[in-house]
């Protein structure tokens, strides 16, 4: 039997209270099942609501959760990069996230890691989506740019169920900590020669609350980070490490 391997997981969390709890339990009952050791870590990015005090209380109650809180509202895309590029992953084989609303089943894990056996990164893909149609045609039109920006073929960049192996992130410096840190993050492990396959995994509506993904001021600001991107990429001047090189920190 294989070893079963060290994860590090974390999930970025804001105005989360009334989701929050039920990620981090199911993310425990799951990573006790698959994984040799386990962190948990709630990124909890200044939220108004009471996800803080809850954050803090869970990791009371459970040894293998932490937080880390920013103290104002930074954005997902900052939550994200706080996430991946924390100290705390030294040592785990792999890193996993997943947001801490609730639209995902943290259990289809299961389905991601027996294909980390020949590949680096595994990336979900929303196979149901449950958005109005505006969001649909919001994530459209973003995959096709992407696509057509990098001539690569994934269908869901941005969905946010994703598996890596720790040494891709610490060959990736991360430098657009926006919304399109997702799609930044694959293009860069495709580009350093890291293997990336993906899955289709379920989406479910919040329980509670609702998403920011549709605020015109994250689609502008998603939109200015692609425009960089695409000068950066173009001129060859992005910041990563092939594969087999040596690693940074990842930042």
């Amino acid at each position: 039997m294989d070893k079963k391997p060290s994860i590090y997981f974390f999930c970025p969390a804001y105005k989360d209270e009334g989701n929050l709890e039920g990620v981090v339990s199911a993310a425990i009952a799951i990573l006790s099942e698959v994984a040799g050791d386990f962190r948990i870590t709630i990124v909890e990015d200044g939220s108004p609501d009471k996800t803080g005090e809850l954050a803090d209380r869970l990791a009371g109650k459970h040894k293998n959760v932490r937080v880390i809180h920013h103290p104002v509202n930074r954005g997902y895309g900052e939550a994200l990069k706080t996430g991946f590029t924390d100290p705390g992953r030294s040592g785990y084989d792999l890193v996993f996230y997943t947001d801490g609303d609730g639209q995902f089943d943290i259990g289809e894990l299961k389905k991601l890691l027996p294909m980390m056996k020949d590949n680096d990164v595994v990336i979900g893909y929303r196979a149901n989506r449950v958005e109005d149609w505006r969001r649909k045609f919001q994530s459209w039109v973003y995959n096709s740019l992407t696509r057509a920006m990098t001539g690569l073929r994934f269908r869901d960049f941005n969905c946010s169920f994703k598996l890596f192996k720790r040494e891709v992130l610490e060959h990736i410096d991360i430098e657009f900590p926006s919304v399109f840190i997702d799609s930044e993050l694959v293009i860069k492990a495709a580009l350093a020669g890291y293997r990336i396959a993906e899955t289709g995994v379920t989406h479910y509506r919040r329980a509670e609350g609702t998403g920011s993904g549709a605020k015109w001021s994250l689609i502008r600001g998603t939109m200015k980070s692609m425009a960089d991107f695409w000068k950066k990429y173009r001129d060859g001047n992005l910041k990563y490490r092939k594969k087999g090189t040596e690693a940074g920190i990842g930042i």
